[in-house]
């Protein structure tokens, strides 16, 4: 550990509005200030469900939660707004995204009335967010730093924000901890590096490509990798989607939507052959765990993209799309009656299948 000066602080407060990959995202941050600080984090979660919280079993003894929702949460909620009277804890905006009123009123609470800070990253020039009167505007301009998406990652922005508090950068790549359960493979009738993950469904399904180009999709690469176990994942959700998908695939195909926990999933990114992904929390736990991945991308904020990973291949295409770099918003084609992101469709079936197979007999590091 790194710190450049005595501790400050004895916890950072970090506020996690879900869904997974603004979650995962704080994780990786939360080990990053753990890292360089020898700090430990409390994630207060707006959706405290079990798939959440269990990514930071392997970080127990630094990381801690706090539920935002129902009594119990309302109650540790209150409780750490009155230790925030007498410690001193470092609440930190991470992502810059319009707060709602309760959050607002919450940072004003800890700003004026305890012994904490509460600082941020500062988006302006946005639609959302115009100029002097960016996403951390409210917190004063001593407690925030200009955000810098559209060039730095977020580790990257991590770091500046650890050196406006008098911390040193952690030049690591974030990387997502989890506990192997190597059981789980042989469960399934799988062995480590002899099959293909693919994630096809976006928490907004605009995010991902319709029904029948993943079908034409399953059926190429069926016939290039004509031996390879196909694995599906999802929620329980998404197994309607990706069944639907499958649909005449021959060989060997396994959906695990919903079928497996948190850990077991990790386990199964982590020893396939190679996994593919489109733009969603996923995304980001896969590349996490700096596996062979290919990401089917979206043109937008660099804060996510997924260039941390040195074993990952991303997939986007800016042709005709006029995506706002700042926003999730794209000009949009109706396909079937259903809106999907213009820059997906600019992206075709055979350059995805192409780039699968060519990864999948790529030798990995």
């Amino acid at each position: 550990m790194a710190g450049s000066r005595p501790h400050k602080y004895s916890r950072f407060v970090f506020f996690s509005a879900g869904p997974v990959g603004d979650h995962v995202i704080l994780i990786a941050i939360a080990n990053q200030f753990f890292a360089s600080t020898g700090i430990p984090s409390i994630i207060v979660m707006k959706h405290n469900n079990p798939f959440l919280s269990d990514f930071a079993l392997p970080y127990k003894d630094h990381i801690s939660y706090v539920p935002f929702t129902g009594h119990h949460g309302k109650l540790s909620t209150v409780m750490l707004a009155l230790k925030s009277i007498f410690l001193r804890y470092c609440y930190v905006n991470v992502l810059p995204i319009p707060a709602p009123t309760y959050y607002k009123m919450f940072a004003y609470y800890i700003r004026f009335c305890t012994r904490s800070r509460f600082v941020g990253f500062n988006l302006e020039g946005s639609r959302n967010f115009p100029t002097r009167q960016g996403s951390s505007s409210f917190l004063g301009e001593s407690n925030y730093i200009k955000a810098e998406i559209d060039t730095k990652l977020f580790y990257e922005e991590a770091n500046r924000m650890l050196a406006f508090l008098g911390y040193d950068a952690v030049t690591d790549m974030p990387r997502l901890e989890y506990i192997d359960h190597p059981e789980v493979l042989s469960q399934h009738g799988l062995k480590a590096g002899e099959y293909l993950v693919i994630h096809m469904q976006a928490s907004h399904p605009d995010r991902s490509f319709p029904t029948d180009r993943w079908n034409h999709i399953l059926k190429e690469i069926r016939s290039r990798l004509p031996e390879v176990t196909l694995v599906l994942t999802g929620s329980q959700a998404d197994e309607v989607l990706v069944l639907a998908a499958a649909e005449g695939v021959t060989g060997t195909v396994l959906s695990m939507c919903g079928k497996v926990a948190t850990q077991e999933l990790l386990t199964l990114h982590a020893h396939a052959k190679l996994n593919v992904t489109v733009h969603t929390g996923s995304m980001h736990f896969i590349n996490l765990l700096h596996v062979p991945t290919v990401t089917i991308n979206i043109k937008g904020i660099y804060f996510f993209k997924p260039y941390y990973n040195e074993q990952g291949t991303e997939l986007v295409s800016t042709k005709g799309c006029m995506c706002d770099q700042y926003e999730r918003e794209c000009n949009m084609i109706t396909h079937h009656g259903v809106k999907y992101m213009a820059c997906l469709f600019h992206i075709s079936d055979e350059e995805v299948v192409r780039t699968i197979a060519s990864r999948y007999y790529a030798p990995h590091s």
